[in-house]
């Protein structure tokens, strides 16, 4: 590779992978499209050892995910600026004056970006002495903001783990979360209905600004979202009945609402995992032929609902 081709595609790298970073990290409107595809790709790996190993595999998801995505944006930037040290034969030398060569050249690039600087290498131009600063604080903003993130999206994931152990504590089933509402004392069931919302609404903020969290899951079902979040909807569905007479039923659609605005948002960012209409009617998908309620937005429900149920390995024999 030429000096020229060497530099271009060497700043291209750059440029793409530090968008990715700073978008992924400090926007708080989702991830970059590197970030998606590592850890979707991850979530991929990881499914394919559940089926080999068991559900315990779900126990590292998170851990694997992460550490994938981080190690990408390393592995990205690393080669970008070896690429850009490898434009010119004699940017960087060590301390009797001799070229680094390949490796040397290898070397140098990942000590500047891990700060430490060895000085037994030193760029020889105005302009890769200023790469090179500029690469070293670009490293410590780097492993700096990483850790925040991860921190927020650890956080996130304590949340969305609350949400599915509050949801099953109503029940294990829709059927025993619809007889569980009933039961209760109005006022105290308004309060439950009140809380979940928030939860929920809370889960969504959380969802879009780390869309990370989607891919991590949990061996056991209690603290799983997917099976009790479609439990929890499935039992709405019912509750939310004409020839149901439930005297909290407008009540209800607080919560109705903030549960489909996160499957809309799961549905606009997470696409490819949902099977279309024309495979969740044909009986292809596992929540097809499931015995319907009186709304005419239950297939669509059911088809992101399928989609979450198959990302923690579960299918609708599980909901009841």
């Amino acid at each position: 590779m030429n000096g020229i081709a060497s530099l271009i595609i060497g700043i291209a790298i750059l440029l793409v992978v530090m968008y990715d970073f700073f978008f992924t990290t400090l926007s708080g409107s989702g991830a970059g499209f590197i970030s998606k595809i590592i850890a979707r790709l991850s979530h991929k790996v990881i499914q394919v050892l559940v089926k080999l190993f068991g559900r315990q595999v779900y126990s590292y998801s998170g851990l694997f995910v992460n550490l994938k995505v981080l190690a990408g944006w390393i592995l990205l930037v690393w080669t970008g600026l070896f690429l850009v040290y490898s434009s010119h034969p004699d940017a960087i030398v060590n301390n009797e004056g001799m070229v680094a060569n390949l490796w040397e050249r290898l070397y140098f690039t990942g000590y500047v970006l891990s700060t430490l600087g060895m000085g037994n290498f030193y760029p020889t131009s105005g302009f890769f002495e200023i790469l090179t600063g500029v690469f070293s604080f670009f490293g410590f903003i780097f492993f700096t903001s990483s850790i925040t993130y991860f921190l927020s999206v650890s956080s996130a994931l304590v949340k969305k783990r609350i949400l599915a152990k509050t949801i099953n504590n109503l029940g294990n089933s829709p059927a025993e979360i619809t007889a569980s509402f009933k039961s209760l004392d109005k006022s105290y069931t308004l309060q439950q209905l009140q809380a979940l919302q928030e939860m929920v609404d809370e889960h969504a903020v959380n969802h879009q600004a780390y869309p990370v969290i989607h891919y991590y899951s949990h061996p056991e079902p209690v603290v799983c979202l997917s099976i009790n979040l479609t439990r929890l909807d499935e039992a709405l569905s019912h509750l939310l009945r004409k020839d149901e007479m439930v005297e909290f039923r407008k009540e209800l659609n607080p919560l109705r609402n903030s549960l489909t605005n996160l499957l809309d948002h799961i549905y606009d960012n997470f696409s490819k995992e949902i099977p279309s209409t024309e495979t969740f009617k044909s009986g292809k998908s596992p929540g097809a032929g499931l015995p319907g309620v009186e709304d005419k937005n239950l297939e669509y429900r059911r088809r992101v609902l399928d989609s979450l149920l198959r990302s923690e390995g579960f299918n609708w024999k599980d909901v009841d």
